[in-house]
């Protein structure tokens, strides 16, 4: 009888000990009846992305050139040819040479993996130029997901750690710049997933205030 009522049993997340009646872990929160827990990651370069935006472009200057100095000579009265082909070059020629610089640097750092991961312990994300961000399950009881139009038109996701109402850590991922859009739809749906796992609340929300120091 006594043996029943010391009995104990480990937390399949964490692994401290919890009474043998309890359903969710009392040091990590898990769920023990439910749980099947494992480690998730998602490892993604930009490289690809980088190498197609830039081939868009330098396939779009060679049009501009080539309509410039061999179709409009041989089409157009010389003198509108020389016109319209002063203006493609300086115009559309310009511009797409300034938009492949702007690519090349905006994607500098793709080919630095970018990491993903969650595991009964944490969530932990590496990105390029930053610091790793990571986050134990016991640290906080709800996760905010604030999600909006990025600087280069695609959705970024910031997650907002948030224990006893207040934000404990926050991080941000931008969508196509550290992963791209399908991979962050697959960390939202896994965050989500994991949430409730870890019995831990999941919403989407506004942009929330960081936590007074």
């Amino acid at each position: 009888m006594n043996e029943n009522l010391n009995a104990q049993k480990k937390c399949p997340a964490c692994g401290k000990e919890n009474n043998l009646e309890s359903k969710f872990c009392k040091f990590c929160g898990a769920n023990m009846d439910t749980f099947d827990f494992q480690t998730f990651e998602i490892s993604q370069t930009m490289r690809f992305r980088k190498n197609c935006f830039s081939i868009c472009c330098i396939i779009f200057i060679v049009l501009i050139f080539y309509l410039s100095l061999v179709v409009f000579p041989n089409n157009m009265d010389p003198l509108m040819a020389l016109v319209a082909s002063a203006l493609f070059i300086v115009l559309l020629g310009g511009s797409s040479f300034i938009s492949l610089l702007y690519i090349l640097w905006l994607y500098r750092d793709s080919g630095v993996r970018r990491i993903f991961s969650i595991s009964p312990k944490s969530i932990k994300i590496v990105l390029p130029k930053e610091l790793v961000f990571e986050v134990n399950w016991s640290e906080f009881d709800l996760i905010q997901l604030h999600k909006y139009s990025g600087s280069h038109n695609n959705k970024s996701y910031r997650f907002y750690f948030i224990s006893n109402d207040e934000v404990y850590k926050e991080v941000l991922i931008e969508g196509s710049l550290h992963f791209s859009g399908a991979k962050c739809r697959a960390i939202v749906s896994q965050m989500k997933k994991y949430a409730a796992k870890m019995n831990k609340q999941f919403i989407r929300g506004k942009r929330r205030k960081k936590k007074k120091k």
